[in-house]
């Protein structure tokens, strides 16, 4: 798979990057760095090629030599010897063991890492890191078109709505070609969501990868370096391994308290307890179904934010290293970790704004509070110095994204409004304020106060900032739907896990005489845990088992019509098809469609004019045969689809007379194409 071997040189010259910059770093943080370097330069560099060949094989080409010129200069400037050590070697401490290279001598060792900087090793990667990593994968992939041996593609609870929109991205872009990209179920409208993630799986894609692994392999690969990245930033922040594993655990198998509503449930209703694994949405951290709402909103990091948004999955990878960058940078005053995060935030615009967003406030906390702490004008200087040369190069990179995507996008009446108390005060029930956050944070929520009171002053700081993105995430809607305002309140969540999780193995240290430690920390972490670990098996059960949750996403025969429209028509073509957000047609052929599905529309802001293109919709389908040709003629529609979902719609009739006259193109089972003749 040729798409796939460009996404390995990326992540190879991401990390020959890492091992040049972070010379000093043990190789798990190389690792770490190098598949966020290799990421960006995919996702982000693709971009201005992308402007001026269009998103082609070219575009790639460019990148892809682009991207090895400041690799030869390193190896020049470093020498291939010492380079190859630097690349090889676990620790950094030399070459040993390694052969010579013909007819060179061998470079001189680099310094092994400390002990303090070694922030990872096997044993917390194969027991820890890899584990979450791996139940991650395991949703991931019987979630992601997972095939059922009948030709049909399967998903699971989270992923069977927003999946379809993110597919029409990926698949859009690859073939289209056209950059910027449009919104395929509303041409004419610029994509303003942030894309650059799916587009790049267009890109692996693009060059011939089947769409279900174009989404899977970099999911596996950004995963991975979120799950590791977490730790190495939560071990920055406490230096004990110990606080750092705990925090990762807490984070990523979240969940507050509302397993007890379920236990109390049972003891009148077993079935209470048991639907956890069977119905839709009624699970401890996420308890949306009607006869069994509690106020529970705070949804699970996996199943809830990393399986179904692919860009909060790729928000969040790239808000660790930044965070490690910023917390090193203020404290040490490396000009080198300034200048990479400027690089990095800068391209997080169109990776995640909202991750972008809430790292900005907390940027804007931290500048003031080291800012005060330094001692006389010429630290002063010096510090302020650095951060322009930061806020700089993040500003010059942002720009261009905010004026071509981010400012359409938000410009639109349904963004940035005020709203107060997110989802406590949207349902039937209405908690304390306090109250509603302690059941849906728990643990995390219960032990903020002393474990903020309690942190060295540098983390004071940090959770400072945070405060803020918490603040404005409950007065500011930054979207329309008041839910996804979660993108934001989880970062100031995943910062106090980690000082969380210090406070708990301080307490931990103190009662070392205490007889019965070990039953006490288990009913913490237990608490911490129960209500997330019962979300991801009702998760895991929704993707395997037909009986309990496992959704067909698109029948054989769609999965086939998909296949022909993308090998047989032009990438160019509008196609009129139904407004079901199950259609085939957006999702997987990358053609343009008239009007796509309303919950899509709304939320990305495209709602201007959307009522009567519906209801002109209608009327084509349902005309006469010399309406239906006036209608596409004056739209620009060159096919017409009639399949399952527009012979089942209840907002329109099919008008079969009409559709007859048309010139059949090609047809399997129920789902049929036709031709438009003006």
């Amino acid at each position: 798979m040729l798409g796939i071997l460009v996404y390995l040189y990326f992540l190879f010259i991401g990390y020959a990057y890492s091992c040049y910059v972070f010379k000093e770093k043990d190789i798990y943080f190389r690792g770490w760095m190098g598949g966020i370097f290799g990421n960006v330069l995919l996702m982000a560099g693709i971009v201005i090629p992308s402007f001026i060949c269009g998103f082609t094989y070219l575009s790639h080409i460019i990148l892809i030599v682009l991207a090895a010129l400041p690799l030869a200069y390193f190896i020049k400037k470093s020498g291939v010897e010492e380079f190859r050590t630097l690349f090889c070697s676990v620790s950094g401490k030399s070459a040993e063991g390694l052969p010579e290279l013909p007819g060179k001598k061998r470079g001189k060792a680099v310094a092994a890492p400390s002990a303090e900087r070694m922030c990872m090793d096997w044993k917390i990667l194969v027991f820890l890191v890899l584990p979450i990593a791996i139940v991650i994968w395991i949703l991931l992939t019987n979630h992601i078109l997972a095939p059922d041996g009948t030709g049909a593609v399967t998903t699971g609870q989270s992923t069977y709505g927003d999946l379809r929109l993110h597919l029409s991205f990926i698949t859009s872009i690859a073939e289209q070609k056209t950059f910027p990209p449009d919104y395929s179920i509303m041409p004419g409208n610029v994509i303003g969501y942030p894309f650059f993630v799916d587009m790049l799986s267009s890109s692996l894609f693009l060059f011939g990868t089947p769409l279900r692994w174009a989404v899977l392999v970099p999911s596996y690969i950004i995963s991975l370096l979120l799950v590791g990245g977490f730790y190495i930033v939560a071990y920055s922040l406490t230096k004990r391994r110990a606080a750092a594993a705990l925090a990762t655990v807490l984070f990523f198998i979240n969940g507050g308290l509302g397993f007890a509503y379920f236990f109390e449930g049972a003891k009148s209703d077993s079935s209470v307890f048991t639907q956890i694994f069977t119905s839709y949405y009624h699970t401890p951290t996420n308890a949306r179904s009607s006869d069994f709402y509690k106020n529970i909103h705070w949804a699970n990091t996996i199943c809830d934010m990393i399986i179904p948004q692919r860009t909060t999955m790729a928000g969040w990878c790239m808000l660790q290293p930044t965070i490690w960058l910023l917390t090193e940078a203020v404290k040490t005053g490396k000009r080198k970790l300034y200048i990479i995060l400027g690089i990095i935030s800068g391209c997080m615009l169109m990776i995640h704004t909202h991750m972008l967003l809430a790292f900005a406030m907390i940027c804007a906390v931290m500048f003031f509070l080291y800012l005060i702490e330094q001692k006389g004008a010429e630290a002063k200087k010096a510090f302020v110095l650095n951060w322009v040369i930061f806020g700089g190069i993040a500003v010059v990179l942002i720009a261009p994204q905010f004026f071509v995507w981010t400012l359409r996008q938000t410009s639109g009446g349904s963004f940035l409004s005020f709203h107060f108390n997110w989802e406590n005060n949207n349902g039937s029930m209405t908690d304390p304020y306090l109250w509603f956050y302690l059941k849906n944070w728990g643990i995390t929520a219960l032990f903020a106060v002393p474990a903020v009171l309690t942190a060295p002053k540098d983390n004071k700081k940090l959770i400072a900032g945070a405060a803020l993105v918490f603040v404005v995430a409950e007065l500011v809607l930054f979207q329309p739907l008041t839910y996804d305002n979660n993108k934001m309140f989880f970062v100031p969540y995943m910062i106090l896990v980690i000082l969380v999780a210090a406070w708990l193995v301080k307490m931990w240290d103190a009662l070392k005489n205490v007889k019965g430690r070990a039953y006490l920390a288990t009913i913490v972490i237990a608490a911490g845990t129960l209500s997330g670990a019962l979300t991801i098996c009702r998760e895991y059960v929704s993707g395997t088992n037909s009986n309990y949750g496992k959704y067909q996403m698109f029948s054989a025969d769609e999965m086939e019509m998909a296949e022909y429209i993308r090998e047989n028509t032009p990438s160019d073509s509008v196609i009129l098809t139904s407004d079901s957000f199950a259609s085939p047609v957006y999702a997987l052929t990358g053609r343009d469609i008239f009007a796509g599905p309303a919950n899509f529309v709304g939320t990305h802001g495209l709602s201007d004019g959307y009522e009567q293109k519906l209801s002109e919709l209608d009327n084509a389908y349902s005309g006469t045969y010399e309406e239906l040709l006036e209608f596409c003629e004056e739209n620009g529609i060159d096919y017409v689809y009639v399949g399952r979902e527009e012979l089942s719609s209840s907002d329109f009739s099919v008008n079969t007379d009409t559709i007859d006259r048309l010139e059949l193109v090609y047809s399997v089972g129920s789902e049929s194409l036709y031709n438009i003749l003006y």
